[in-house]
């Protein structure tokens, strides 16, 4: 275990509900930054009652946004819940908040409120289109961004209706890379001593995250179209069927490896054939391509492929279920599956934090809180009773 964080002696004030604040301060959390949650009175974050699966009765949802941190009940509605809140902001770092357009400056939360009680503070703001333009107050969530976004338009089958990627990309995308805003204001702040304020939002994140194919449409102009599994730029570079109905994906990034699959497949004239000799040729001949390879691997069952494609050092892979995926030898030795032990719910396993400090993974300080679990004992380091919050 690493001796110390790299956050610790952070402090993070974090007001923000469901996904991508709360996925933010969790990773501010893991990296050892002292995460005080700010929760509704009897309500709660409203990721609480999210979604249709349960430990108990604690959703799915909220357990993978909220380890590490602490908890405190607030009616920020309340002169003396918005005091308290100035309390503890006074001795903060960050503070954090994915509220309605213009919701935090009527509640005295704004940055101009808060950067007069600590000037020092990095403030950031986390929304659905913007804080303002034309959509800045219309509700927004993950499909809405990705339906927006240009995502859902080339994800899909070539013949089907846009889908909508299976996880929020939008949420997890804005909430890492506010994370990040967050670290590198820090750094900031330690040449200047000044706080910021920092603006992000989901529309924005998700057309980032479209990268190259954003950049290839501001080319050519050209809206592309959806391949399903495929790759828009290589060829053949996707999920075939193998003969037990099971998947594997090939990825021939190259004209080394179109040739190796050639040779693992027993056809190494197909390299030789001038509708596939270059990757645009195979791109612009993808559908008689693909059609000719799964053929050939409707012939023998996927782990029988894997084995052949896999002695050569031909890029594929199964395409696990979860199951597989969390069980996956590779997943185990990387021990990215954790277990942690929670007050309510005893012995629970979550997925860690993608890095290692040292050698090895953050650990899992706290299990995700009971709505305003910490209350009290917050309010005793402020020297505050539960009756002035």
């Amino acid at each position: 275990m690493p001796v110390r964080l790299p956050l610790e002696g952070i402090t993070v004030i974090d007001i923000s509900h469901l996904a991508a604040g709360p996925w933010c301060t969790m990773v501010l959390a893991d990296l050892g930054a002292n995460v005080i949650k700010i929760e509704r009175p009897g309500v709660g974050d409203m990721s609480r009652n999210a979604g249709g699966t349960y430990a108990g009765d604690h959703s799915a949802v909220f357990l993978s946004f909220n380890r590490n941190k602490r908890s405190v009940a607030l009616d920020l509605k309340d002169p003396r819940g918005r005091e308290t809140l100035y309390q503890l902001l006074s001795g903060a770092d960050v503070f954090v908040e994915n509220l309605r357009a213009g919701k935090a400056d009527q509640l005295g939360l704004g940055y101009a409120d808060l950067a007069k009680i600590n000037p020092g503070l990095v403030y950031a703001s986390i929304s659905a289109f913007g804080t303002d333009g034309p959509y800045a107050d219309l509700p927004g969530n993950d499909p809405i961004i990705q339906a927006l976004s240009g995502a859902m338009s080339i994800t899909g089958e070539q013949d089907g209706p846009p889908a909508r990627q299976g996880v929020s990309v939008p949420d997890f995308g804005a909430g890492m890379m506010a994370a990040f805003s967050i670290t590198a204001a820090l750094f900031g702040r330690a040449t200047t001593g000044s706080g910021c304020k920092l603006d992000l939002n989901l529309l924005d994140v998700e057309i980032f995250a479209l990268g190259p194919r954003a950049q290839e449409h501001l080319i050519t102009g050209e809206d592309q179209p959806r391949l399903g599994s495929a790759h828009p730029q290589f060829a053949p570079y996707q999920a075939f069927r193998c003969r037990d109905g099971r998947y594997l994906y090939i990825a021939a990034i190259n004209e080394k490896f179109w040739h190796l699959l050639c040779e693992a497949l027993g056809t190494p004239e197909l390299a030789e054939d001038e509708r596939y000799a270059t990757n645009v040729d195979r791109c612009r001949n993808r559908e008689s391509l693909v059609a000719y390879l799964q053929d050939i691997l409707d012939t023998r069952d996927r782990d029988d492929w894997l084995g052949v494609l896999g002695e050569r050092g031909m890029p594929c892979a199964p395409v696990n279920t979860l199951t597989e995926a969390v069980h996956d030898p590779q997943v185990v030795h990387n021990e990215l599956v954790q277990r942690f032990t929670h007050r309510g719910l005893g012995e629970l396993s979550t997925v860690a934090l993608p890095l290692r400090l040292d050698g090895a993974r953050l650990p899992i300080r706290l299990a995700p809180p009971e709505l305003g679990e910490h209350t009290e004992e917050l309010l005793a380091e402020l020297g505050t009773g539960a009756e002035d919050a």
